[in-house]
């Protein structure tokens, strides 16, 4: 599937970008620094009503460079050994929340990605607690990939040609 500029609406209501969002993936949020450089970091998310939500600290250098410029670009993919990938980098502006309507956003997007049971545990509870903000993308524009379905992946998943992606090992 070609790349596909998406519009305004269209962004969220993507079959690709919706798969995307709808699995549990990690996705770099990049915003403007002070001094203009991009901060791009690795972030959890979910599926808002129309928008990408995100968890942060209030005090995290992402959410001081949201306050003062709210532009910023999501990128989410999943990308596999050759050409087994796919995803979306979004453009638009970010929503910052606080307090209680922050709280519930905060824990929605935590529960993806760790079991509440265990959110009281003493060694997980402050680093869950530090997010004490949700941030509300709200895409403007979008460019998708999708090489999943493309004569190149075939043949390249055919012949076994393509090397294996690496993953860091845990620490101990």
């Amino acid at each position: 599937m070609p790349s596909r500029r998406l519009q305004e609406e269209q962004v969220l209501a993507d079959p690709l970008v919706r798969e995307l969002l709808d699995a549990r993936l990690v996705c770099v949020l990049a915003s403007f620094d002070s001094s203009g450089a991009i901060h791009a970091v690795p972030m959890w998310c979910a599926f808002g009503d129309d928008c990408v939500l995100l968890a942060t600290g209030s005090r995290s250098r992402k959410a001081r460079n949201l306050e003062a410029d709210g532009r910023a670009t999501v990128v989410l993919h999943d990308s596999r050994p050759g050409f087994e990938v796919c995803g979306v980098s979004m453009s638009g502006v970010v929503e910052i929340v606080r307090g209680r309507e922050a709280r519930e956003l905060v824990d929605r997007v935590h529960a993806r990605y760790v079991d509440p049971a265990v959110w009281k545990d003493s060694e997980i509870a402050p680093f869950l607690d530090s997010d004490d903000i949700a941030l509300r993308f709200h895409p403007l524009s979008a460019l998708t990939w999708d090489e999943r379905g493309s004569a190149a992946n075939a043949a390249l998943r055919a012949q076994g040609g393509a090397h294996p992606l690496l993953s860091t090992q845990p620490r101990p």
